[in-house]
């Protein structure tokens, strides 16, 4: 089990509630979803306990069917705290992504633009 150092409230995360945010961030970043699935995540996470109570009333009937793995995915992500580990795991392996094909291919046509508009850009990063 880990303790969130960043929430308020010292949420704990368990082994299995990691392990599904990491099979979800890798499928996500695989996907290349990541654009708009941030922009899900980032709009549902205020309402993450309202939105996990109405998904149990809405989706009871069919949670069976998936054996125990719909309810673990709405247990762990009807948590905030999940959320936000789950958005700042897409969005570091994202980047790790992103440098492994710069290294690979060198850089796209956007960061060739972006150097030639703002080279103080290219210095930071």
């Amino acid at each position: 089990m880990i303790k969130d150092s960043d929430s308020s409230k010292d949420a704990v995360i368990s082994d299995k509630e990691m392990e599904m945010i990491d099979k979800m961030a890798h499928w996500i970043v695989d996907s290349e979803l990541e654009v708009p699935s941030m922009t899900l995540l980032h709009m549902i996470r205020p309402l993450t306990r309202i939105g996990g109570d109405l998904a149990y009333f809405y989706l009871g009937a069919f949670i069976p069917l998936l054996d125990n793995y719909g309810y673990d995915f709405l247990d762990t992500f009807e948590k905030r705290e999940n959320i936000e580990l789950l958005i700042e795991k897409v969005d570091r392996l994202s980047r790790i992504r992103d440098k492994e094909k710069r290294e690979k291919h060198g850089p796209s046509l956007f960061d060739k633009i972006k150097q030639k508009l703002w080279p103080e850009l290219g210095e930071n990063e």
